[in-house]
């Protein structure tokens, strides 16, 4: 299969230092091939493809002429690109609306998660697996059907990074409480790496005051990655510096050790990690573009708009080009001593209810498949 051929190049060259020359033919090359593919097995892709006229994709030669779709016509419509054969089915968190994206994974599909997912982990974490200590209750075998929660189906994808996973919560009762002798470990155990949700480890470990005699000590060169839960942080007027400041005082970890992940469930394996108070890093193997929220036109770098986002890896449902509803802006773009594009965009808080209409809200009709 050329298209998966394709992937698996883009895949085996290294995340950062792929000059930007080699990543634009390379991924553009794919999106071409993404584009054929979903509109042959995907039939309510090819309606919505020709009902606006969208050029031939042999024709694409920019990032900004690539088709998108909204990511929450997920919530409304079950899109699948493959016929039989063995899959999953995982669904995002939900929202204030309680709808739900629903995303099938093919064995394919699944394989090039595992893949990106893996190459940037090793760049955060080094290659080497680590002892992860997680900040979540064990999961029972009945969590693992057919239709994962995010949350666990999220979790349970960079472990594939780990040696060894120990789990930091306990239930009792109704109540996650912290396993006080499990985090006690970490004071020993210094090649290891705390992952979580945000909220969670806001809850758990930093505005816990149980936890002052066993935090980590002296020897600090574990890493923390966590990732969502922004929404409540915000409710509670928790920025990401104030966070970011609250985890380096309560845990006595370096800020170059604290990675916030951005990512969501219509993307699985495609991430944006931000380092200590930075901004989210594009790699090689995915591409941003900040859009007016009006016009939807490609604005300069700095301003602010709606974020679309181009990832090599979906085979079994077209969801290589999304438009969501955070609003960002791109922060850094330059070119480092590879050639390779050095982007970094900033993520600002969701639209809130005075401005509930999402993306999906703004597009007109004509975008939604």
């Amino acid at each position: 299969m050329i298209l998966n051929d394709k992937i698996n190049d883009l895949l085996s060259c290294d995340p950062f230092k792929l000059s930007f020359s080699q990543k634009k033919e390379k991924l553009i090359d794919i999106i071409k091939l993404q584009i054929q593919h979903h509109m042959k097995n995907c039939k309510a892709y090819k309606i919505w493809y020709d009902e606006n006229s969208y050029f031939s994709p042999k024709n694409i030669s920019n990032f900004n002429e690539i088709p998108f779709i909204p990511s929450s016509v997920f919530k409304y419509m079950d899109l699948k690109s493959y016929g039989g054969g063995k899959s999953k089915t995982i669904r995002s968190s939900g929202s204030s609306t309680n709808l739900r994206s629903k995303i099938n994974i093919d064995v394919s599909t699944s394989i090039n998660q595992r893949k990106s997912l893996s190459k940037l982990l090793a760049h955060i974490l080094g290659k080497s697996r680590k002892t992860f200590y997680v900040i979540d209750a064990e999961p029972s075998s009945k969590s693992y059907s057919s239709e994962i929660n995010a949350r666990v189906a999220g979790m349970q994808g960079y472990m594939i990074a780990a040696k060894s996973v120990k789990y930091l919560l306990i239930k009792k009762g109704e109540k996650l409480i912290l396993n006080k002798k499990v985090f006690s470990n970490l004071a020993s155990d210094n090649d290891s790496v705390i992952i979580g949700y945000t909220f969670m480890i806001w809850k758990h470990l930093i505005d816990n005051q149980s936890i002052n005699d066993v935090k980590k000590k002296s020897n600090n060169d574990y890493r923390l990655i966590h990732f969502g839960g922004w929404k409540k942080l915000s409710n509670l007027r928790i920025s990401k510096k104030h966070f970011t400041k609250a985890v380096i005082n309560r845990l006595n970890i370096k800020s170059t050790n604290i990675f916030d992940i951005y990512g969501f469930t219509e993307q699985l394996g495609t991430i944006y990690p931000s380092n200590g108070f930075g901004d989210c890093k594009v790699s090689a193997f995915s591409q941003v573009i900040v859009r007016d929220v009006n016009t939807l036109k490609v604005l300069p770098d700095g301003e602010s708009g709606f974020l679309q986002f181009i990832s090599p890896l979906p085979l079994s449902y077209p969801g290589f080009s999304l438009i969501n509803d955070d609003l960002g802006k791109i922060s850094k773009r330059i070119t480092g001593k590879f050639g390779q594009e050095e982007l970094e965009f900033e993520v600002f808080p969701r639209l809130n209810k005075a401005v509930s209409r999402g993306c999906g809200d703004t597009l007109p009709e004509n975008y939604y498949i």
